[in-house]
């Protein structure tokens, strides 16, 4: 009988080790674990364990976002490969249409000036 536990079985697609997505960001942007550590209000052995599992409780993901002031949900959303548009990205679409209709009716508008004026 298998006693390990299901979640901690690496399978193909798996999404990437949480606590080395962490450290490497950690490690790319020169911050101490240790600052860290003591932003979550745990000890450093503790923070280290949290680094070394392939998996981490979204609350101190979440808390770890927030003290770094960097959305590692949206970093890993990512990497799913699944097509997503934010509130803000769906906004900007819309807006840049608009733009896009407000210059071709311009253009229009122009060249109808253009041939009135006969100007080249």
């Amino acid at each position: 009988m298998d006693l390990s536990k299901k979640f901690n079985k690496v399978k193909t697609g798996d999404h990437p080790g949480l606590g080395n997505f962490i450290n490497y960001y950690l490690h790319t942007h020169k911050l101490k674990k240790k600052d860290l550590a003591a932003g979550l209000d745990v000890s450093y052995n503790t923070f280290s364990r949290y680094l070394s599992q392939t998996s981490i409780q979204f609350t101190i993901l979440w808390r770890i976002s927030k003290i770094l002031n960097y959305n590692f949900l949206m970093d890993l959303g990512e990497w799913l490969d699944i097509p997503y548009e934010t509130k803000a990205e769906k906004e900007l679409k819309q807006q840049l249409k608009e733009k896009e209709e407000a210059i071709y009716t311009l253009k229009t508008q122009l060249e109808v000036f253009k041939k009135i004026h006969k100007i080249e």
